[in-house]
Protein backbone atom coordinates (compact mmCIF):
# COMPACT_ATOMS: atom_id res chain seq x y z
CA UNK A 1 0.00 0.00 0.00
CA UNK A 2 1.19 3.55 -1.10
CA UNK A 3 -0.36 6.53 1.42
CA UNK A 4 -0.34 10.26 0.59
CA UNK A 5 -1.15 12.55 3.34
CA UNK A 6 -3.86 15.13 1.65
CA UNK A 7 -4.04 17.28 4.66
CA UNK A 8 -4.68 16.95 8.70
CA UNK A 9 -7.90 14.90 7.84
CA UNK A 10 -7.46 13.01 4.70
CA UNK A 11 -5.36 10.72 3.38
CA UNK A 12 -4.84 8.53 0.23
CA UNK A 13 -3.89 4.59 0.04
CA UNK A 14 -3.19 3.17 -3.38
CA UNK A 15 -3.44 -0.22 -3.14
CA UNK A 16 -2.53 -2.62 -6.54
CA UNK A 17 -4.39 -5.67 -7.49
CA UNK A 18 -1.91 -8.22 -6.10
CA UNK A 19 -2.62 -6.38 -2.71
CA UNK A 20 -6.06 -6.98 -3.20
CA UNK A 21 -5.56 -10.81 -3.93
CA UNK A 22 -3.14 -11.38 -0.91
CA UNK A 23 -6.15 -9.86 1.51
CA UNK A 24 -8.18 -11.98 0.14
CA UNK A 25 -10.89 -9.09 -1.12
CA UNK A 26 -12.21 -8.40 -4.49
CA UNK A 27 -13.59 -4.59 -5.85
CA UNK A 28 -16.97 -5.82 -6.07
CA UNK A 29 -17.01 -6.82 -2.56
CA UNK A 30 -15.43 -3.90 -0.87
CA UNK A 31 -19.13 -2.28 -2.30
CA UNK A 32 -21.36 -5.04 -1.79
CA UNK A 33 -20.00 -7.22 0.95
CA UNK A 34 -19.76 -5.15 3.99
CA UNK A 35 -18.60 -7.14 6.22
CA UNK A 36 -15.43 -8.00 4.50
CA UNK A 37 -15.43 -3.86 3.49
CA UNK A 38 -14.71 -3.00 7.34
CA UNK A 39 -12.82 -5.51 8.29
CA UNK A 40 -10.42 -5.01 4.96
CA UNK A 41 -10.94 -0.69 6.25
CA UNK A 42 -9.41 -1.55 9.71
CA UNK A 43 -6.71 -3.18 7.72
CA UNK A 44 -5.80 0.23 5.81
CA UNK A 45 -6.38 2.51 8.73
CA UNK A 46 -4.15 0.41 10.77
CA UNK A 47 -1.23 0.61 7.89
CA UNK A 48 -2.58 4.56 7.61
CA UNK A 49 -1.29 4.28 11.52
CA UNK A 50 1.79 2.81 10.79
CA UNK A 51 3.02 4.87 7.80
CA UNK A 52 1.60 8.27 8.42
CA UNK A 53 0.72 8.65 12.12
CA UNK A 54 -2.59 9.21 11.07
CA UNK A 55 -4.83 9.27 14.24
CA UNK A 56 -8.51 9.53 13.97
CA UNK A 57 -11.11 10.49 17.24
CA UNK A 58 -13.87 8.39 16.53
CA UNK A 59 -16.27 10.50 13.65
CA UNK A 60 -17.10 8.75 10.98
CA UNK A 61 -15.25 8.07 7.68
CA UNK A 62 -15.76 8.88 4.59
CA UNK A 63 -14.39 6.82 1.90
CA UNK A 64 -13.99 7.40 -1.72
CA UNK A 65 -13.21 4.94 -3.73
CA UNK A 66 -11.46 4.99 -7.75
CA UNK A 67 -10.52 2.11 -10.16
CA UNK A 68 -6.93 3.34 -11.21
CA UNK A 69 -6.45 2.60 -15.10
CA UNK A 70 -4.13 0.04 -14.31
CA UNK A 71 -6.36 -2.32 -12.18
CA UNK A 72 -5.38 -1.08 -8.97
CA UNK A 73 -7.67 0.57 -6.25
CA UNK A 74 -7.29 4.38 -4.69
CA UNK A 75 -9.25 5.17 -1.40
CA UNK A 76 -9.82 8.17 -0.13
CA UNK A 77 -10.65 8.37 3.71
CA UNK A 78 -11.53 11.30 5.43
CA UNK A 79 -12.82 12.25 9.28
CA UNK A 80 -16.27 13.43 9.18
CA UNK A 81 -16.39 17.35 8.65
CA UNK A 82 -20.18 18.22 8.49
CA UNK A 83 -19.74 21.71 7.41
CA UNK A 84 -17.59 20.93 4.29
CA UNK A 85 -19.58 17.68 3.30
CA UNK A 86 -22.75 19.84 3.07
CA UNK A 87 -20.99 22.68 1.07
CA UNK A 88 -19.88 19.99 -0.61
CA UNK A 89 -22.98 18.33 -1.88
CA UNK A 90 -24.04 21.69 -2.42
CA UNK A 91 -21.83 22.37 -4.89
CA UNK A 92 -22.45 18.76 -6.51
CA UNK A 93 -25.79 19.16 -6.80
CA UNK A 94 -26.19 22.45 -8.54
CA UNK A 95 -23.77 21.15 -10.75
CA UNK A 96 -25.20 17.91 -11.71
CA UNK A 97 -28.79 20.27 -12.16
CA UNK A 98 -27.04 22.24 -14.32
CA UNK A 99 -25.11 19.62 -16.20
CA UNK A 100 -28.86 17.67 -16.38
CA UNK A 101 -30.26 20.82 -18.29
CA UNK A 102 -27.65 21.42 -20.82
CA UNK A 103 -27.58 17.64 -21.34
CA UNK A 104 -31.64 18.06 -22.15
CA UNK A 105 -31.21 20.52 -24.27
CA UNK A 106 -28.61 19.03 -26.02
CA UNK A 107 -30.98 15.89 -26.85
CA UNK A 108 -33.76 18.34 -27.44
CA UNK A 109 -31.77 19.95 -30.12
CA UNK A 110 -30.63 16.36 -31.78
CA UNK A 111 -34.38 15.35 -31.82
CA UNK A 112 -35.17 18.13 -33.50
CA UNK A 113 -32.66 18.33 -35.81
CA UNK A 114 -33.36 14.89 -36.96
CA UNK A 115 -36.88 15.83 -37.04
CA UNK A 116 -36.27 18.12 -40.09
CA UNK A 117 -33.38 15.98 -41.31
CA UNK A 118 -33.01 11.70 -40.34
CA UNK A 119 -29.82 11.46 -39.59
CA UNK A 120 -28.94 7.60 -40.60
CA UNK A 121 -25.58 7.16 -38.50
CA UNK A 122 -26.07 4.48 -36.13
CA UNK A 123 -24.63 4.32 -32.53
CA UNK A 124 -23.60 7.79 -32.49
CA UNK A 125 -23.63 9.71 -28.94
CA UNK A 126 -24.95 13.14 -27.84
CA UNK A 127 -21.22 14.79 -26.84
CA UNK A 128 -22.04 17.82 -24.28
CA UNK A 129 -20.01 20.47 -25.95
CA UNK A 130 -19.82 22.82 -22.97
CA UNK A 131 -16.94 22.61 -20.47
CA UNK A 132 -17.29 22.77 -16.50
CA UNK A 133 -14.67 24.49 -13.91
CA UNK A 134 -13.20 23.42 -11.09
CA UNK A 135 -11.65 26.23 -8.42
CA UNK A 136 -9.00 25.19 -6.11
CA UNK A 137 -6.87 27.54 -3.85
CA UNK A 138 -3.91 26.55 -3.95
CA UNK A 139 -1.71 24.31 -6.16
CA UNK A 140 -0.80 21.72 -4.15
CA UNK A 141 -4.73 21.31 -4.15
CA UNK A 142 -4.25 21.17 -7.87
CA UNK A 143 -1.49 18.47 -7.62
CA UNK A 144 -3.58 16.45 -5.35
CA UNK A 145 -6.48 16.88 -6.96
CA UNK A 146 -4.91 15.42 -10.21
CA UNK A 147 -3.39 12.20 -8.01
CA UNK A 148 -6.31 11.20 -6.18
CA UNK A 149 -9.29 11.43 -9.32
CA UNK A 150 -9.85 8.79 -12.25
CA UNK A 151 -9.58 11.29 -15.25
CA UNK A 152 -10.42 8.24 -17.93
CA UNK A 153 -14.10 9.61 -18.43
CA UNK A 154 -12.31 13.74 -19.32
CA UNK A 155 -11.88 14.86 -23.24
CA UNK A 156 -10.26 17.68 -22.19
CA UNK A 157 -8.71 19.63 -19.10
CA UNK A 158 -6.53 22.58 -19.05
CA UNK A 159 -5.15 24.80 -15.87
CA UNK A 160 -5.25 28.80 -15.73
CA UNK A 161 -4.56 31.06 -12.51
CA UNK A 162 -6.01 34.50 -11.94
CA UNK A 163 -5.92 36.55 -8.85
CA UNK A 164 -3.66 33.69 -7.06
CA UNK A 165 -6.51 30.93 -7.30
CA UNK A 166 -5.93 28.31 -9.58
CA UNK A 167 -8.87 26.59 -12.06
CA UNK A 168 -9.15 23.59 -14.07
CA UNK A 169 -11.32 23.50 -17.25
CA UNK A 170 -12.89 20.22 -17.84
CA UNK A 171 -14.95 18.53 -20.53
CA UNK A 172 -16.58 15.10 -20.27
CA UNK A 173 -17.30 12.58 -22.84
CA UNK A 174 -20.60 12.69 -23.67
CA UNK A 175 -20.34 8.48 -23.71
CA UNK A 176 -19.12 8.57 -19.90
CA UNK A 177 -21.97 10.75 -18.33
CA UNK A 178 -23.02 7.79 -15.94
CA UNK A 179 -19.61 8.42 -14.67
CA UNK A 180 -20.08 12.28 -13.87
CA UNK A 181 -21.07 11.58 -10.03
CA UNK A 182 -18.15 9.75 -9.01
CA UNK A 183 -15.79 12.37 -10.27
CA UNK A 184 -17.54 15.34 -9.33
CA UNK A 185 -17.81 13.48 -5.59
CA UNK A 186 -13.82 13.05 -5.70
CA UNK A 187 -13.27 16.30 -6.97
CA UNK A 188 -15.23 18.09 -4.14
CA UNK A 189 -12.59 16.67 -1.48
CA UNK A 190 -10.26 19.19 -3.24
CA UNK A 191 -12.13 22.40 -4.84
CA UNK A 192 -14.01 25.29 -3.62
CA UNK A 193 -16.39 25.76 -6.36
CA UNK A 194 -17.82 24.18 -9.95
CA UNK A 195 -19.25 26.37 -12.64
CA UNK A 196 -20.06 26.16 -16.25
CA UNK A 197 -18.47 28.06 -19.47
CA UNK A 198 -21.24 30.64 -19.35
CA UNK A 199 -20.68 31.31 -15.48
CA UNK A 200 -17.17 32.41 -15.12
CA UNK A 201 -15.10 31.14 -18.08
CA UNK A 202 -15.06 35.26 -20.11
CA UNK A 203 -13.54 36.92 -16.95
CA UNK A 204 -10.63 33.73 -16.77
CA UNK A 205 -9.75 33.84 -20.20
CA UNK A 206 -9.44 37.28 -20.12
CA UNK A 207 -7.50 38.36 -17.28
CA UNK A 208 -5.81 34.89 -16.48
CA UNK A 209 -3.09 33.49 -17.40
CA UNK A 210 -2.84 30.28 -18.98
CA UNK A 211 -0.41 27.43 -17.08
CA UNK A 212 -1.45 24.15 -19.03
CA UNK A 213 -3.51 24.06 -22.42
CA UNK A 214 -4.25 20.70 -22.35
CA UNK A 215 -3.71 17.30 -20.46
CA UNK A 216 -3.86 19.40 -17.02
CA UNK A 217 -4.72 16.41 -15.14
CA UNK A 218 -2.35 13.82 -16.18
CA UNK A 219 0.38 16.04 -16.61
CA UNK A 220 0.48 17.21 -12.90
CA UNK A 221 -0.18 13.51 -12.09
CA UNK A 222 2.87 12.65 -13.87
CA UNK A 223 5.03 15.45 -11.33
Amino acid sequence: MKFTRLNENVIRCVITKEEMFDYGIEISEIVDNREKAEDFLRKVMQEARYELDYKTTGKALSVQIAILPEGDVAMTIAEGIPDKAENQLQMLKHYLEDFQRLLEQKVAEKKEAEEKEPVKQVGSFISVAEGFWVKCDSLDACINMATSIDDTILKASSLYSYKEEYFFRMEIDGSETKSVGALLMNLCEYCDEFFLDHEGAPLIYEHGRCILAKDAVSTLRDL
